[in-house]
C-alpha cells in the first residue's frame, strides 16, 4: 500500500476549548502590561499567531524583544485556563481515527495550525495527544497556513523515512481556510463543521469530502484505507 497522511487542524477539528487562546493571550498582555483586550489590536480571518502578535506589539508600542517572555507567560496561562475549563473537550470520532492511523503501517498523522507551537502543544496535551503528533508546522513564523502545511509534510516525511504522493495527503479542517490550503497544495480537502462555519458554507467552497462530524468515523476511515 501507499504512504498516506493526514494533516489535521486544530481548534474546531480535533478539539474545542471555546477560544481559549484568545483568553490566555488577552491576559498575558493583562498581567505583563496592563492592557485589557489585546485581541482586539489584532486583524484576525484566519491569521497566523506570530502575525497576531506582531499586530499587538506595534499597535500597542511594546517592543519585540519582549516576545520570548510573552510566550512563556501564554503557556503558564493557557496551561491553567484549560486545566479549569469544563467544556475543553475532544470532538467526536477523533480518538478512533488518530488510533486507527497510528496503528496502520503506512498511514501518518500530523498537524497544521496557527497556533504557536507552545499553544498547540498544551492544547493536545489537555487530552494526551501529543504522541499522534511528533511533528508539524505552527504558527511560529509570519506566513499562510499552506506554508506550514508545506512544512508538516516535510518535517514527516524526515521523521518517518517516507515520501507521499499528493493524492494521497489530506487536510482535515473545519474552515473554508482550510480548503484554499488543499487547493494551493494540490492535496486532498476534508471539510467538517465541528468549528465556528456552517456545513453549507464549507460546502460552497468545494471541499473533496464533507462531514457534519466525524462521529461515524468509519467513513472517514473508508475513505483513507
Amino acid at each position: 500500500m501507499e504512504n498516506k497522511l493526514m494533516i489535521w487542524d486544530i481548534d474546531g477539528t480535533l478539539m474545542h476549548c471555546g477560544g481559549c487562546g484568545r483568553v490566555a493571550l488577552n491576559q498575558t498582555f493583562n498581567e505583563l502590561f496592563e492592557i485589557d483586550d489585546a485581541f482586539s489590536y489584532a486583524k484576525i480571518g484566519g491569521a497566523m499567531d506570530a502575525v497576531i502578535l506582531k499586530d499587538i506589539l506595534s499597535m500597542s508600542g511594546i517592543s519585540f524583544e519582549h516576545k520570548e517572555k510573552i510566550l512563556k507567560k501564554y503557556g503558564q496561562v493557557l496551561e491553567g485556563i484549560l486545566a479549569e475549563f469544563e467544556n475543553n473537550i475532544i470532538l467526536p470520532g477523533i480518538q478512533e481515527i488518530l488510533d486507527y492511523v497510528k496503528d496502520s503501517r503506512c498511514t501518518y498523522n500530523t498537524i497544521t495550525t496557527s497556533n504557536f507551537e507552545i499553544g498547540a502543544r498544551i492544547k493536545l496535551e489537555s487530552h494526551d495527544l501529543n504522541s499522534y503528533f511528533p511533528v508539524g508546522g505552527f504558527g511560529d513564523v509570519e506566513r499562510e497556513k499552506w506554508d506550514a502545511a508545506k512544512e508538516a509534510i516535510q518535517k514527516t516525511q524526515e521523521y518517518y523515512k517516507v515520501e507521499f504522493k499528493k493524492e494521497n495527503i489530506y487536510i482535515i479542517g473545519d474552515t473554508w481556510y482550510d480548503i484554499e490550503c488543499a487547493k494551493k497544495l494540490g492535496i486532498q480537502s476534508v471539510a467538517v463543521a465541528t468549528g465556528w462555519v456552517e456545513y453549507d458554507v464549507l460546502k460552497k467552497h468545494s471541499p473533496d469530502y464533507i462531514f457534519n462530524d466525524l462521529s461515524h468515523y468509519n467513513q472517514f476511515i473508508n475513505i483513507i484505507s
